[in-house]
């Protein structure tokens, strides 16, 4: 990844911390917000070549919580 790239996925992830703090949890979230941010890690995790695999394996969690957080709303399965 070059230095001066940054993915969808973090402008998304410090728009939801500037609306709703710095470890905002999840179920503060709107359903809309909660999908957006499992679309762009998906993205950032299956098909952006800038992002390295080390970011990938970081970013795996966050699936798994959104996941979880999908389960308790009762949102249905992920693609």
């Amino acid at each position: 990844m070059t230095d001066d790239y940054r993915p969808q996925l973090a402008d998304y992830f410090e728009e939801m911390e500037a609306k709703y703090g710095a470890d905002f949890p999840f179920d503060r979230l709107s359903d809309d917000e909660l999908l957006t941010l499992e679309h762009l890690g998906r993205h950032a995790i299956d098909e952006d070549p800038q992002v390295t695999w080390q970011e990938k394996q970081n970013l795996a969690p966050l699936i798994t919580l959104i996941e979880l957080q999908r389960q308790k709303r009762g949102l249905g399965r992920s693609n």
